[in-house]
């Protein structure tokens, strides 16, 4: 398959996960209250497709950063409020599992890790939807090794930790 071709049918496949996590997480399909197991799963979704996504960097990708769209802020908004919903709100973790001397745990923040993620995936979704499949993929991408990757890697584990302790059932398909 041609690069390109690659390209375009890697985008495709992440663009459908990614409109999933942004109309669950800003309510636009449904209004629905969040939950901990479905927030466990639309994250692990999430992240699993951005794991198959090429390398970000290709000619041709803009040189231009993205203006943030005017509706972005109340969307924001409706994210950070809707998170607030879900019980579990801030956890422990240790910022950089890399180092080598023992770090005091920080603390994590779930409501802005999903809303981190949200923005990252969002701009890149519109980018998508406007034909820019190579600047979406470069957003995508570059924003999952910098930034919303590591929000959806610690949402991830306290998510897991939280279901495991208070509702073991939100970790079986049945939930």
């Amino acid at each position: 398959m041609p690069r390109s071709e690659h390209r375009r049918t890697t985008g495709e496949r992440f663009s459908l996960e990614a409109r999933r996590f942004v109309d669950w997480a800003d309510g636009s399909v449904s209004n629905d209250t969040l939950t901990a197991p479905i927030a466990l799963r639309r994250v692990v979704a999430l992240y699993a497709a951005a794991l198959e996504l090429p390398q970000p960097w290709i000619e041709g990708v803009s040189t231009q950063p993205e203006p943030e769209p005017v509706f972005f802020g109340a969307r924001l908004a409706a994210v950070r409020s809707r998170a607030a919903a879900i019980p579990l709100q801030h956890y422990s973790e240790i910022f950089s599992p890399l180092v080598s001397a023992p770090e005091e745990p920080v603390v994590g923040d779930l409501a802005d890790d999903l809303l981190d993620i949200y923005r990252d995936v969002a701009v890149g979704l519109q980018l998508y939807e406007a034909g820019r499949i190579d600047d979406a993929i470069w957003q995508w991408g570059f924003n999952f090794q910098l930034r919303w990757g590591k929000h959806a890697s610690s949402a991830i584990r306290a998510l897991h930790c939280y279901l495991a302790q208070e509702d073991p059932s939100g970790l079986s398909s049945t939930a």
